[in-house]
């Protein structure tokens, strides 16, 4: 008989703070699901918490929470998260920092040194991946990552570049002229890759400049593969670049935030080791 009960996980990320309510059962690590989210919010990172607000969305739910965990690559808006935290009723919340806490093997110099965002990613990756293949995450938020997971489960490094917006802003901060592009109202429309004038044509180079790379990294990182890799799709600009990418993009929301979930339910004894033995 499982036992039912709910998980509050925040993945604090460089433009917004998302908030999800997860039921999940005890796990066994031998048929290993990502958690069922029951409630979701996302609030800009750059504002306070309304911490009502928050609480409004959770008592739709029928049960009350019984454990909360935070991780996320942006430390300002974590300590407001954690600082800001109401202690009455709520469950203290655990924060995991590092690789080590984290319920996936990895294979690179400096696992600590890996944004947070992207371990989590694989975490929910690694756990949908067929056994027998490697899985490649693209995570199109304010930079795009592009990492592999390889067969054996082992986080193992990728590449990284400005995001959509970031691509947009620099284009306009650091030139005289050039306009400032609408990313979300970009990403909305079909872009027409010839440019007939000065917008159109920043429009055509961000949006199929990120096609292009993510196509490009992704091909090389498939290579050395022995069989067809799995390439999941994910962040705020996901949905959009893999329809654009095609039939081999699968477009997964919110992996970190499922990864994150997924990881509250483990203790450290559960942890594997690094490839590297970086694992404490």
């Amino acid at each position: 008989m499982f036992r039912s009960h709910l998980t509050l996980a925040i993945d604090v990320g460089n433009t917004r703070i998302k908030f999800g309510l997860f039921e999940r059962a005890d796990h066994d690590t031998t048929s290993a699901t990502l958690p069922k989210s029951v409630a979701f919010i996302a609030v800009p990172a750059a504002e306070s918490i309304d911490w009502q607000k928050i609480a409004a969305l959770f008592d739709q739910t029928p049960s009350s929470i019984s454990s909360a965990i935070i991780a996320g690559p942006n430390p300002a808006a974590l300590e407001m998260v954690v600082s800001s935290w109401p202690n009455r009723g709520w469950p203290q919340p655990r924060i995991v920092s590092r690789s080590a806490e984290l319920p996936l093997r990895t294979n690179v110099e400096h696992p600590d040194q890996v944004g947070i965002d992207r371990l989590l990613n694989a975490v929910a990756a690694n756990v949908l991946r067929p056994t027998t293949r490697g899985v490649i995450i693209v995570s199109a938020g304010t930079a795009t990552t592009i990492d592999l997971v390889t067969s054996d489960g082992a986080f193992s490094g990728g590449a990284i570049m400005p995001g959509l917006e970031l691509g947009a802003r620099a284009l306009h901060d650091y030139t005289a002229l050039l306009p400032l592009i609408d990313v979300p109202a970009l990403i909305q429309r079909d872009v027409t890759p010839l440019g007939r004038d000065t917008h159109a044509a920043i429009s055509s180079g961000l949006w199929y400049g990120q096609i292009g790379a993510v196509r490009e990294i992704v091909s090389r990182l498939a290579e050395p593969a022995t069989q067809p890799t799995l390439i999941l799709v994910t962040g705020g600009n996901g949905s959009r670049l893999a329809q654009a990418l095609g039939n081999d993009f699968r477009f997964e929301p919110d992996l970190a935030l499922r990864g994150l979930a997924f990881t509250a339910q483990f203790s450290d004894h559960d942890i594997p080791p690094t490839e590297n033995g970086d694992a404490e």
